[in-house]
C-alpha cells in the first residue's frame, strides 16, 4: 500500500463521520509533503496535512487523524509538534485550523478562535458557509 493510500485509509473513517473533508487519493499524492507522519511498526498511525497559504507565511492545517485503535495516546499532540516544526522549517509564522469537532483540542493547545476575516482572501472565498467550521489560529515561534 502507498503512502497515500494509507493516509486515505486512515481519514476515511473521520470523512465518513463528517470530521475531516474528503479527499482522493490522487489529491493526497498531489499534496504527499504536506504531511506529518507518526508510523508505529511501519504501519500509519497518525497523520496531519500543512498547506502553505497564498500568503506564504501562513499555513493551514488539515485531515489530522489518528488511528481509532491509538486514540488517547498522546498521537495528536506529536502531530502538532510535527506541524509547527514543518512550519518553521517552511518560514511559516502562523498556522491555522477549520473544524466542527475539535474546538476544546485547539483551545487547550494554544490555538485562538477567530474570525473568516482573519483568514487570507483567497481561503476566505472557499470557506464552506454551510458546514460553519470554527476557525482557530497559532503563532509559531
Amino acid at each position: 500500500m502507498s503512502t497515500s493510500e494509507e493516509i486515505f485509509s486512515l481519514v476515511k473513517p473521520y470523512v465518513e463521520e463528517g470530521k475531516i473533508l474528503p479527499r482522493d487519493i490522487e489529491e493526497i499524492e498531489k499534496n504527499i509533503n504536506d504531511y506529518v507522519l507518526i508510523k508505529e511498526m511501519d504501519k500509519l498511525v497518525a497523520c496531519a496535512g500543512l498547506k502553505t497559504c497564498s500568503n506564504k507565511n501562513m499555513g493551514e492545517i488539515y485531515s489530522l487523524a489518528v488511528n481509532q485503535n491509538n486514540l488517547n495516546q498522546g498521537l495528536s499532540l506529536k502531530l502538532l509538534d510535527l506541524l509547527i516544526q514543518s512550519a518553521k522549517n517552511r518560514n511559516i509564522r502562523q498556522v491555522f485550523a477549520l473544524t466542527k469537532f475539535g474546538k476544546k483540542w485547539f483551545i487547550d493547545h494554544g490555538f485562538i478562535e477567530k474570525t473568516i476575516e482573519s483568514l487570507p482572501k483567497d481561503r476566505q472565498k472557499k470557506y464552506d458557509h454551510q458546514r460553519k467550521s470554527s476557525i482557530f489560529f497559532l503563532n509559531v515561534n
